[in-house]
């Protein structure tokens, strides 16, 4: 089974452009972005991060350049998650999900 797995992630990293492999997915823009997604303002999801608004904006553009697309429409005054968003964040919300499982669990036998 980890050989499976092992060897999907080789695949997509053998898929993946030179541009994007230049930088690799960082956890931070993932949970940027879907806080971004769920709050709707740049504002809204510095203040939920504890950020600011400068860093929620350069995490956004780290990411839309390492995923090769835009994950929002930009409108004159608001972001609208588009399509490509809508699967990203279903995407970011399983990692979120996987990492907060990974915290949780502990090996038999450690406090």
């Amino acid at each position: 089974m980890n050989a499976l797995r092992y060897g999907v992630a080789l695949k997509c990293h053998a898929n993946m452009t030179d541009k994007q492999t230049a930088t690799a997915l960082d956890w931070e823009d993932i949970r940027c972005f879907a806080t971004l997604a769920r709050h709707g303002t740049v504002t809204g999801a510095a203040r939920r991060l504890k950020v600011t608004p400068d860093t929620v904006a350069r995490r956004l553009e780290n990411l839309e350049r390492v995923l090769g697309y835009a994950v929002f429409t930009r409108e004159a005054d608001a972001l609208l998650l588009n399509g490509a968003g809508a699967a990203a964040l279903a995407e970011a919300a399983q990692m979120e999900m996987a990492a907060c499982s990974l915290l949780q669990k502990r090996p038999i036998g450690v406090p």
